[in-house]
């Protein structure tokens, strides 16, 4: 009997030998290398909590967009089986693909030059989706906003659950922490609506990115994205710069230099990036939960996501003037 890998192979090729190696990556999925006469691709089993034929649908439609019509990153794009689809559907009742691969490395942000890079690569990947048109009936994947539809096992019932009975040993400070911040969302009154909203990845961190002569030349990772808040984009990034450069404001305003080279927000936008920052973090804190229930093991990621959520908080509370005097000098029209 053919392994999940096996039969996804069979329905991409006809009857080569391959090499099959494992990737450092790819939390959510579970993906491998194929390797067949010299060339390389992505392999993927869909985690079938996570991945509908509406996700991938969309995913591929965004990224073979993207590919025809930006020269400033590549993507990966969608291959089609033996019988012309995007995907197969497995027996176990997931979903699998096999994608082009891309080369390159992890980049850095250790130094300005690198984080000014990195906001010009978060700053043009979110001019160039804002252009995608989209009409009513199209499938836009699930907004970060909507913290309780992250994952179908993430529930409100399962996550006050998890709260009052942890699986795992977390502080009661976190515990509270944790609360609190569910609290405060749920307390601002939603006021988001009002704000620009476009197609996001949510996951443009330097780990789904890569770089060839200190360049970023590729996204991956479009498990994510939907339709949302457009300023989600930079606020994700910026914290993942703040954690990364431990709060540094000479990164920071590289980062932003970068960044509004390719994008510029409103005034409006930007007042918005306390309750975003708590938004992004608890939503996927929640789908850590929505994984645990499903008999993944989180326990690493959860923590270090929730400790950055407190850590990342304290720090803007404490920098918020400096910041958004950053902010206004260098994204306000």
């Amino acid at each position: 009997m053919n392994t999940p890998f096996e039969t996804l192979i069979c329905a991409y090729f006809n009857h080569v030998e391959y090499n099959i190696t494992d990737v450092p990556f790819g939390q959510t999925n579970t993906t491998k290398i194929l390797e067949i006469d010299g060339h390389q691709y992505i392999m993927r089993i869909y985690n079938k909590y996570t991945k509908s034929i509406e996700g991938i649908e969309l995913e591929s439609e965004i990224t073979t967009t993207l590919d025809n019509n930006v020269d400033m990153f590549e993507v990966p794009i969608f291959l089609r089986t033996l019988n012309n689809a995007k995907y197969i559907e497995l027996e176990e009742g997931s979903l699998g693909a096999v994608t082009t691969f891309l080369q390159g490395a992890v980049p850095q942000i250790m130094s300005a030059e690198q984080a000014r890079e990195f906001g010009r690569l978060v700053g043009g990947f979110s001019a160039r989706v804002r252009e995608f048109s989209v009409d009513n009936h199209i499938y836009r994947g699930t907004s970060f906003t909507k913290m309780y539809d992250i994952h179908p096992l993430a529930t409100s019932q399962s996550i006050r659950s998890f709260l009052e009975n942890p699986p795992f040993p977390i502080s009661r400070k976190l515990l509270a922490f944790y609360r609190d911040m569910i609290e405060a969302v749920e307390g601002s009154g939603q006021t988001l609506e009002v704000l620009p909203h476009q197609f996001v990845h949510h996951d443009l961190l330097i780990y789904n990115l890569l770089a060839q002569n200190n360049k970023v030349t590729g996204v991956l990772d479009f498990d994510f994205i939907s339709w949302d808040v457009a300023f989600m984009e930079c606020t994700i990034s910026l914290n993942h710069l703040i954690h990364e450069s431990e709060g540094s404001f000479e990164m920071i305003e590289s980062f932003l230099t970068g960044y509004s080279s390719e994008r510029k927000h409103s005034s409006q936008e930007i007042e918005h990036l306390m309750l975003l920052t708590q938004i992004y973090y608890i939503s996927v804190l929640h789908f850590y939960i929505g994984q645990h229930y499903a008999g993944i093991t989180v326990e690493h990621n959860f923590i270090f996501i929730l400790q950055q959520l407190e850590r990342n908080i304290q720090w803007l509370h404490q920098n918020e003037y400096q910041l958004q005097t950053l902010l206004y000098e260098h994204l306000v029209h």
